[in-house]
């Protein structure tokens, strides 16, 4: 069953025009862009919130904002990510859109607008009349505090009630922490910079990790945490059980990393893995991979439960779905890394397979490998096809050092590759040498991509076909066969 997350914290709508930018203003020496793409997203607690759901919680969200267009967006961009739509309009309120300006990708300027000054008695009646009502129908709290005035003492206060009253998992990431150790929350959640500002401590460029791993006492006496996982930036994060530290989880590399809501994702991800009874030092783990797939994006960004379970399906060559095949696909491209595809139905896998194989994988970094199910090779090859069962080949596959992953393909419309190609979009798709490019119908597909066909050189005499006719024409076979 899904867990039932309740949300706390600051709506903002983050807001991206981008554009090309080729002059000046005669008005004044300022670049001129022509916006081609105007996008708006969730963000601050929102972002937390959809990141909770993408993760495969059902979430409910909780704030306070203007009565205006923005707060008519924020409930579409709500309604679209399926989150429980609970935040209060007040009309002495102004929506939080953060707008920036990008051209090509270059960030040239950002924009706000919105309330910022903390709630009226009036709002935060509201506030909390609402938090009362759901706070026990809910597995978990997560506050996302963002310090733009929706989380006021006097519903602090209201909430460590609420908390005597029914025991809820707390996770909280705020900006000013140490506000909310009166919940002694079971997760908390600062970055480098909020610790050290909490501790009075000058910050420092590198050995982040180093500075705080012997400050267990330090940093309990703030969060007041049960867990509290201090974020680190590329130095990883460090864990601690009350006052005690835990351990220290790598920070995993991301080519350009967006770090737009990466702290949204840590704790989202970081929460939902300890309600489903992960150790904490697990939790990190899984955690940290998260964050590392949302900064692989642009935009204010999330993690998906399917690009969660890709990740871990990378040390895993056999791949299950299309659904993995795509998240699996998005990840290696968020790292830089060159795809190539190659399909067949690799009956009786012998030397020319493992060579042409070889040979496929040199030409990029992740080689991957469509097979034929048995029953579309049937109807391709006849009925005595395969000599081996499509379980019996993926195993074989899978020992190979050359392949990355494996996933079968092949139904009674299409027996060609080529929806597996529009999920992967390959830099090279590979064949062997005895098909031409006009041969291969999926070719056009690898070509709207902006990928290369590579025909590679078979090693002579190696064909499976002709195993299967020695075996049926040699007597010494047949007489041992029998």
């Amino acid at each position: 069953m899904q867990p039932a997350v309740l949300v706390l914290g600051d709506l903002m709508i983050d807001t991206y025009l981008r554009g090309a930018s080729t002059r000046l203003s005669p008005e004044a020496p300022v670049p001129v862009v022509d916006i081609s793409s105007h996008t708006s997203v969730l963000g601050g607690g929102a972002n937390t919130a959809v990141n909770l759901r993408q993760l495969g919680a059902t979430v409910t969200f909780v704030s306070l904002i203007g009565d205006d267009f923005g707060a008519e967006l924020a409930g579409d961009l709500l309604k679209k990510e399926g989150i429980r739509d609970e935040v209060v309009r007040c009309e002495s309120r102004t929506t939080m859109i953060k707008t920036r300006v990008i051209a090509g990708q270059q960030l040239l300027t950002r924009y706000d607008e919105g309330t910022e000054v903390p709630l009226d008695e009036n709002c935060e009646a509201q506030f909390i009349a609402v938090l009362e009502r759901e706070f026990p129908l809910h597995d978990a709290i997560v506050i996302a505090d963002y310090n733009k005035g929706v989380m006021t003492p006097r519903i602090i206060a209201a909430l460590q009630r609420l908390n005597e009253q029914h025991g809820k998992f707390i996770a909280a990431d705020a900006k000013k922490l140490q506000q909310y150790k009166c919940l002694q929350p079971a997760l908390a959640k600062p970055n480098y910079k909020e610790m050290m500002a909490m501790l009075e401590l000058p910050e420092q460029p590198f050995s982040k990790a180093q500075q705080l791993e012997e400050m267990g006492h330090a940093v309990f006496a703030v969060t007041g945490a049960g867990i509290t996982a201090l974020t680190l930036d590329d130095e990883g994060a460090l864990i601690f059980r009350e006052d005690k530290l835990l351990c220290h989880v790598a920070a995993r590399p991301v080519n350009n990393p967006n770090v737009s809501g990466a702290g949204d994702t840590y704790i989202s991800a970081f929460t939902l893995a300890a309600l489903a009874g992960a150790s904490a030092s697990a939790a990190a783990e899984i955690a940290g991979v998260a964050a590392s797939v949302a900064i692989g994006k642009s935009n204010t960004a999330y993690c998906k439960q399917s690009e969660l379970i890709a990740y871990f399906s990378m040390k895993d060559k056999y791949i299950r779905d299309q659904e993995e095949l795509d998240a699996l696909c998005e990840m290696y491209k968020a790292q830089g890394k060159k795809i190539v595809f190659t399909n067949g139905c690799f009956d009786i896998l012998h030397s020319g397979h493992v060579s042409y194989l070889e040979r496929a994988a040199s030409l990029g970094d992740i080689l991957i490998v469509g097979v034929n199910t048995d029953e579309s090779i049937k109807r391709l090859k006849g009925e005595e096809r395969p000599i081996n069962s499509l379980n019996d080949r993926v195993q074989v596959l899978a020992g190979l050092g050359a392949v990355a992953h494996v996933i079968s393909f092949g139904n009674e419309t299409d027996d060609t590759p080529e929806s597996l190609i529009r999920i992967i979009r390959p830099s090279i798709f590979a064949k062997g040498g005895d098909y031409s490019r006009e041969s291969l119908p999926e070719a056009a597909a690898v070509e709207e991509f902006g990928g290369e066909v590579v025909l590679l050189p078979l090693v002579p005499d190696r064909s499976t076909t002709l195993i299967i006719k020695r075996i049926y024409t040699t007597p010494a076979l047949k007489v041992a066969e029998a």
